[in-house]
């Protein structure tokens, strides 16, 4: 037998996989981070659920003997959250290494995630480090983020509303102002928010509409961006610092690499820095 873990909706509650609600339709027992918003879900598709039990981190171990008594008993279970994918800084990582401890299988019924939904807006390329919630104290939460300034990947945290301030104050301060943040506020919901800006333009703009101190937040620190110059040799910055003074940029990019060769990205991304 097989313990389904579901991902849910992160806001807009039409965003659920046809998948899901059939499993979600024929479960036995469904488990649930909160019975109270699990209702609402199921309510809004017409789902007639057979049992709901609760799912918490303070439960956890105990609810997994039980699970374990079900699977033996042939009942199918579904876990979800309250919201996107279980696991995810949330309720299940110790439910499925319990089960699987048990000899029972563990699916995923893929679906909604906040840090994933926000990094496919990102225009991220980069490698990306998915961390979660910081520490509530700011001696730690700094600590932790003094370690990426000088990160080739991007890092993913999640926050919530009452810390957001505190929290963007700290990025400023251990990364610098003009680190770029992107920040999702409200995903899928009616207020959603998201913005890209130097940390310093983003602290401004959260602490200058009490709006935007309000909801479930993901910020993705952008990688420390590299330095260009440090991709070129000396002698391609020096024909390509001399020709720009006197030529457009492409054609300035142009006469450097038919002089002394070198990758013209590198040199295009190197002049528009300068500037």
């Amino acid at each position: 037998m097989t313990l389904y873990v579901c991902a849910t909706p992160i806001g807009n509650l039409k965003d659920i996989t046809l998948r899901a609600l059939d499993i979600l339709s024929s479960a036995d027992i469904v488990l649930c981070e909160d019975t109270r918003t699990s209702k609402h879900l199921f309510s809004t598709h017409g789902i007639r659920y057979k049992r709901l039990v609760a799912l918490h981190e303070h439960n956890e171990n105990e609810i997994s003997a039980k699970v374990i008594e079900w699977l033996e008993d042939g009942l199918t279970i579904v876990q979800i959250s309250d919201a996107g994918t279980p696991g995810i800084s949330d309720p299940g990582a110790r439910l499925c290494n319990n089960i699987r401890r048990a000899g029972f299988n563990v699916s995923p019924l893929p679906g909604a995630c906040a840090y994933i939904s926000l990094l496919s807006v990102s225009g991220l390329s980069d490698n990306s480090l998915f961390h979660g919630f910081l520490p509530n104290t700011k001696t730690a939460r700094s600590k932790i983020l003094s370690q990426w300034a000088d990160v080739s990947y991007a890092v993913c945290i999640y926050e919530a509303p009452h810390r957001i301030v505190a929290c963007m104050t700290d990025i400023v301060e251990c990364l610098g102002e003009t680190r770029e943040i992107i920040m999702g506020r409200e995903l899928t919901k009616q207020f959603e928010t998201i913005k890209k800006l130097p940390a310093g333009e983003l602290l401004n703009f959260i602490t200058s509409d009490s709006n935007q101190q309000r909801g479930e937040f993901v910020l993705i620190i952008a990688p420390q961006p590299k330095n260009i110059a440090d991709e070129l040799t000396t002698q391609q910055l020096n024909v390509l610092n001399l020709l720009a003074k006197e030529l457009p940029p492409k054609k300035a990019i142009q006469l450097t690499h038919q002089i002394i060769g070198g990758n013209k990205d590198l040199m295009y991304t190197y002049l528009i820095q300068q500037k």
